[in-house]
């Protein structure tokens, strides 16, 4: 009777609290699982799912880069080479400010944020056939650190041999360079109003100074900006690539090669990269004839030791750089 009993009694209605306690657990059972759905937007995996919807045999990468420097010949370059039956012609994008200068790789952006943007940067070569070289020419790649290393690790995630990528630099005498830069920014309205050109450069000396008054032998000067005065750190922009891919990936020359002899050089570019030879008119960037501002004081002197060492990675690394008997490698540009 007992059990009998307990098995047909009715339950206890539930009580107030229990139907408190029973909407509040149902609640948090909801948002545990909107959280989850949230995270899932933001997960890393998922955008690299995202982003591996390009289709890269369709429309490969650039396996050629020209990374700088500014001032020197990179739209020489690159012009030239955009014109090649072989070579892919960029097409813009929104929002691009050139077909040359696409600036992907030098963002400050974290890994995440890179390959949400990588299909954008592929549609800058979209409408090619994969069998033509994609390439692309920011000058700003060159002086800022963290540069390489995006471009590996893109290049890595999407399974890409870094060992088939080719780079080229161009160089001239770094005191020219950097004056050039000033007048290029007077000239784009990009100085800064009030500030005294040997001023800015005084302090972005001493900078460089305090830094290696404190560094360790060998050590690498790192920075992620575009200084005007630091890009022609040479040495140190170059070694930092060369920790990153072999030199005999690299292509340097210099802009008073590039004037000298264009076709000549445009003959060793196209071997490097391994396409045939053109001799059809070659593409010289505009020419600004106004003069350059006085040297500020030290800077000839700021750039000597490394200037030096430029030519001691050259003896090093003999095969990274243009260097013929009738053209030979040099940073004097006096004629320019």
């Amino acid at each position: 009777f007992f059990f009998s009993h307990r098995s047909t009694a009715q339950a206890p209605p539930p009580t107030k609290t229990y139907q408190i306690l029973h909407t509040i657990n149902a609640m948090r059972g909801l948002i545990l699982l909107a959280s989850a759905c949230f995270a899932m937007t933001l997960h890393p995996l998922k955008k690299l799912v995202r982003s591996d919807k390009v289709d890269l045999s369709k429309n490969p990468p650039p396996r050629l880069i020209i990374i700088g420097e500014q001032k020197c010949g990179t739209t020489t370059l690159f012009n030239t080479l955009s014109h090649h039956e072989d070579v892919c012609l960029n097409k813009n994008v929104d929002g691009d400010r050139s077909k040359k200068e696409l600036g992907y790789f030098d963002s400050l952006d974290d890994m995440d944020g890179l390959l949400s943007r990588f299909p954008q940067y592929q549609m800058h070569f979209a409408e090619c056939p994969a069998s033509q070289l994609r390439t692309e020419a920011t000058p700003n790649y060159l002086a800022k650190s963290h540069t390489p290393k995006n471009i590996k690790a893109i290049y890595q995630t999407y399974g890409q041999d870094v060992s088939k990528l080719r780079f080229i630099i161009a160089l001239r005498d770094p005191v020219k360079r950097a004056l050039s830069h000033y007048n290029h920014m007077v000239r784009k309205g990009h100085w800064q109003n009030g500030t005294e050109l040997d001023d800015y450069v005084h302090e972005r000396m001493n900078q460089f100074n305090e830094w290696e008054k404190i560094s360790s032998p060998g050590e690498l000067y790192q920075s992620n900006h575009s200084d005007m005065v630091i890009r022609g750190l040479y040495d140190h922009s170059i070694g930092r690539w060369f920790t990153e891919f072999d030199p005999s990936q690299f292509f340097i020359v210099s802009l008073k090669q590039i004037t000298r002899d264009t076709p000549g050089v445009m003959d060793a570019v196209h071997d490097f990269v391994g396409l045939a030879p053109r001799h059809d008119k070659m593409y010289v960037a505009n020419y600004h004839p106004e003069g350059y501002p006085d040297v500020p004081e030290g800077l000839k002197e700021f750039y000597e030791p490394h200037i030096k060492a430029l030519f001691e990675l050259k003896e090093r690394f003999p095969g990274s750089f243009f260097d013929t008997p009738e053209n030979p490698f040099s940073l004097d540009d006096s004629e320019n």
